[in-house]
């Protein structure tokens, strides 16, 4: 009796907690984005993107390759590779990654602002949209967004 009373009240809850969702009009996606904050959700600008990319031509494309392609010395920024090893990873880790051990041959020399433009040309050369924010300098304001390597809306 005990049992089924549970269950019975579990599952008046769940009915309760849909409807809620239903009438307040929250679609799966915005769900989804309650929850976890990804790459996917177009964090960074298109022009920042093209910012980090001139840097990254100048300053990173010795090492990692003009297509991101990584070398003997230097890993991959993109393709199959980086996305499993970043996959579920939070998006200051990969920030602070590159802010404390870039350029390998002065750790720790690029301005936040630097760290930010490079991200957003890796996140674009790994075919995440951009949208209508920059991607923040500041990295407590990353803690919390996923680089997930599938778009979880798909």
């Amino acid at each position: 009796m005990i049992c089924r009373f549970r269950w019975s009240a579990a599952l008046s809850v769940l009915v309760l907690v849909f409807f809620c969702l239903i009438r307040q009009g929250v679609s799966g996606e915005s769900l989804w984005d309650d929850l976890y904050k990804s790459a996917w959700a177009g964090i960074y600008t298109t022009d920042q993107a093209t910012e980090g990319e001139l840097f990254y031509r100048a300053r990173c494309a010795s090492c990692h390759g003009a297509l991101l392609e990584g070398s003997e010395d230097a890993p991959p920024l993109s393709g199959r590779d980086f996305a499993r090893d970043w996959d579920w990873g939070n998006m200051a880790d990969l920030f602070e990654k590159i802010q404390y051990t870039m350029p390998a041959n002065r750790p720790g020399a690029l301005t936040d602002d630097q760290v930010a433009e490079v991200l957003s040309y890796i996140l674009k050369a790994n075919r995440f949209p951009a949208g209508s924010r920059a991607l923040s300098p500041d990295v407590d304001e990353l803690r919390g967004i996923l680089f997930l390597a599938e778009n979880p809306r798909r």
